[in-house]
């Protein structure tokens, strides 16, 4: 019912508002039409988070995994990023080092880190996921017998894609055997990989080798001798599509959502993670609508919608930085004092209803102001617990020099945290919108005041110009 009732009330406003604004005109001022479009500007990238792990336990430096050694990584997942998006999961790449090109890796779907009932995996402490991780081949390099020369154990630590181009597709490896017909043991005689749920929407996952000194045969080296398995560093991805860094049946090149020109082959063949990290860098990032929110003209030298580092007044700003809900401050601007006229933006240019804008997609409005006159608006970073985009406290000046302004206003709008609930890792939190159980239902921030949120600050936080577009056009009708 809320949502039919957003146009209606919507017009309402602007028609009293409208009213209102022919009573308070007066003298002979500039008055021009003005016409805002807010546009989302996000370019949606395919991964949520990532990174690389290489650093055992205990150590002070990058080093492979040998028998007894472990990685630990911590992730940040809600149960999904977007609405109906499939939910988060894990992947991860790590080389099953005594071979050409052998990786260790889950499916391509990933290990989901929510069950169907949206409980998180491990809740109840570290939950064993080795049986969803998977021995692969890269198929970029020929395999050898076992303890073979260009097999990484028998290579220079720094030596570099040395064996003979394979020029193969990704398969997974099944029955215990390689191409080459070497024994491979199952995978969780190499490696343990466990998942805990440490707190709401935040995950340590951990990767064991468990490999002894009789794990793999290595004919190569002489006739009965065995060796354990080391386990490179790795990268990991957060993801809710499937197949980040591979696709089987498929070249290991440009493969994936990474896409990364050299695919898990540096991995796969020599337990180098940087150019797939890189790559997979490139492709993660923070989607992120925007919600329905309000907008004010109003006398210049007022500050309608809120104050910097004083708290927010209570009239309906939290509303929307919370929840994307405008009509509560739409009705509080419209009784304010140098308040001219009020309105909600709510309906996506071209859609039939409310709604959020996401990537791609915007609102507009167009109303009438004379000289004299600001205008401010407040829309919600839906990815967030209480972050809202705003102009400045006193808003924009609708003239400059008693000509109407027009153009991308954009580098005038920043991002403010309304200080009335505790912030969550952006895109993963519990008690933001997308993934709360009900309005308003976060716990309280102990910083009360408004303030400024610096995207430098957030690691997965793009520039206001990279989420936002505020473009302002007008046409002067002369003077009232």
């Amino acid at each position: 019912m809320k949502n039919f009732l957003y146009p209606i009330l919507s017009m309402f406003l602007i028609f009293t508002a409208c009213s209102d604004d022919d009573d308070n005109i007066q003298g002979n001022e500039n008055m021009a039409e003005f016409t805002v479009t807010i546009e989302n500007v996000v370019q949606p990238k395919p991964i949520f988070q990532s990174g690389v792990f290489n650093t055992p336990v205990s150590a002070d430096e990058p080093a492979p995994l040998f028998p007894g050694d472990a990685y630990e990584f911590e992730i940040d997942a809600g149960p999904v990023v977007l609405p109906n998006d499939g939910g988060t999961r894990l992947s991860f790449v790590t080389m099953f080092v005594q071979s050409n090109d052998l990786f260790f890796a889950p499916n391509e779907e990933g290990i989901s880190l929510y069950g169907d009932d949206n409980e998180p995996i491990g809740a109840n402490g570290p939950e064993d996921v080795t049986d969803q991780v998977l021995i692969w081949d890269s198929g970029t390099e020929v395999n050898e017998i076992t303890g073979g020369p260009n097999q990484k154990p028998q290579q220079e630590a720094d030596a570099e894609d040395q064996g003979e181009d394979e020029d193969g597709v990704v398969t997974q490896i099944t029955a215990n055997e390689d191409a080459a017909g070497n024994f491979i043991p199952d995978a969780n005689e190499v490696i343990k990989v466990t998942i805990e749920n440490t707190a709401d929407a935040k995950f340590r996952v951990r990767i064991e080798n468990v490999s002894t000194s009789t794990t793999i045969p290595t004919p190569a080296l002489g006739d009965g001798t065995t060796a354990a398995v080391p386990v490179s560093p790795g990268v990991y991805a957060v993801h809710t599509m499937a197949a980040p860094f591979f696709v089987e049946g498929e070249a290991a090149a440009n493969a994936g959502l990474a896409a990364s020109a050299e695919g898990v082959e540096d991995i796969a063949e020599d337990g180098f993670p940087m150019a797939l990290a890189q790559d997979t860098e490139a492709a993660t990032g923070l989607i992120v609508p925007l919600s329905p929110g309000a907008w004010a003209l109003h006398d210049q030298g007022t500050r309608p919608l809120y104050q910097i580092n004083e708290p927010d007044f209570a009239e309906g700003l939290e509303g929307i930085a919370e929840d994307g809900t405008p009509m509560t401050l739409v009705s509080a601007l419209n009784s304010k004092d140098g308040v001219t006229m009020a309105a909600a933006f709510n309906t996506p240019v071209g859609a039939s209803s409310p709604g959020p804008i996401t990537p791609g997609n915007s609102y507009q409005f167009t109303f009438t102001a004379s000289e004299g006159q600001n205008l401010s608006l407040a829309t919600m970073f839906i990815q967030s617990n209480d972050w809202f985009y705003a102009f400045k406290p006193e808003g924009i000046a609708l003239f400059e020099n008693g000509t109407a302004i027009s153009g991308d206003k954009t580098s005038q709008v920043f991002l403010y945290d309304v200080g009335t609930e505790i912030d969550e890792y952006p895109g993963a939190g519990l008690f933001q919108v997308i993934r709360q159980p009900s309005l308003n239902s976060g716990p309280d921030d102990s910083n009360s005041n408004v303030r400024l949120v610096d995207p430098a600050n957030q690691n997965n936080v793009q520039p206001a110009q990279e989420i936002i577009r505020i473009n302002i056009q007008s046409s002067s009708i002369g003077t009232n």
